[in-house]
């Protein structure tokens, strides 16, 4: 399965000195547990067909789910023309984050606003955590790729999770701004990193570019939604997660299926073990058959 053991020091809010907390392994095995529906789309010894094969599944076997690519044009869960986006996140807290949409029309611009993805997961992570107990997050560090807004960065952190959240340079001040935006203290000495949430969770923000992405960030869990949507970006994007032996979890919207075919035919030949969760797994009020969230690890995580 994939997981990892480890232990963290913790500071914990209101109480002296630092902390070691042994934590039970990350696992996201409970994902995977037959009786939810897991499917199994990247697997050792079918890498040829794994692509055809969940690209027919996702586009042909129950109709086409992006209407002929013309749902690209139309979000689900978030107004991208609004100057903020809210979600509810964990203990009745509120994200708010800010969004640009002004800047979407410049070319390879795409963290300025909120993706569906980033809903979809949000909303289901804390599901997970909480009503049905999958995947707790307090105390795990958690590596974002593509963090955008932030405003899946801060539903973990609110969830007890230690986050780095990455992005390119270019979107890194609409990033901090949103994220500090949420911090449980202001001033000089806050951050970053941002301490957000009661449960002992933060935000640290840094730079990275798929196509140069330097040194691995230290993380027991990799989180990206809506990272999909051109073959040159597709590709740096698994070149960068082949680096991380850590479990993975992919919340992606479909886009064409040359790209989704890219995708997870650049996963297969990379070595990753892929299954996709069922829509009915993720949050009631944000199912979707355009959205899907992969599970993914490479053998030795």
């Amino acid at each position: 399965g994939a997981q990892v053991f480890f232990g963290v020091w913790s500071l914990q809010p209101g109480r002296a000195g630092l902390r070691w907390l042994l934590l039970a392994p990350m696992a996201l095995d409970a994902l995977l547990d037959p009786r939810h529906g897991a499917v199994v789309v990247v697997e050792q010894g079918n890498a040829e067909d794994a692509a055809s094969e969940e690209v027919c599944a996702l586009y042909y076997a129950d109709g086409d789910p992006t209407d002929g690519h013309r749902s690209q044009n139309a979000t689900l869960f978030a107004n991208q023309r609004a100057s903020t986006f809210e979600l509810e996140g964990a203990d009745g807290a509120q994200i708010e984050v800010s969004q640009q949409s002004d800047h979407l029309r410049l070319a390879g611009v795409t963290g300025c606003v909120v993706w569906n993805g980033a809903v979809v997961l949000a909303k289901s992570l804390a599901l997970w955590a909480g009503e049905l107990g999958l995947l707790e997050l307090e105390g795990r560090r958690v590596l974002e790729l593509g963090a955008g807004t932030g405003v899946l960065a801060v539903a973990c952190a609110m969830l007890g999770a230690t986050v780095v959240a990455t992005e390119q340079a270019e979107r890194l001040k609409l990033l901090s701004k949103n994220v500090e935006r949420h911090a449980s203290h202001r001033g000089a000495a806050a951050g970053p990193p941002w301490a957000i949430g009661r449960r002992g969770g933060s935000v640290d923000v840094q730079e990275l570019d798929w196509f140069s992405p330097g040194p691995c960030i230290g993380c027991d869990l990799l989180l990206a939604t809506d990272v999909v949507y051109t073959e040159e970006v597709t590709l740096a994007l698994v070149r960068c997660l082949a680096a991380y032996d850590v479990p993975m979890l992919l919340t992606v919207e479909l886009r064409t299926e040359e790209v989704h075919f890219c995708f997870v035919e650049a996963l297969a030949l990379a070595g990753f073990l892929v299954h996709r969760l069922p829509p009915e797994l993720h949050a009631a009020e944000v199912q979707t058959r355009r959205v899907v969230t992969y599970v993914m690890s490479l053998p030795s995580a």
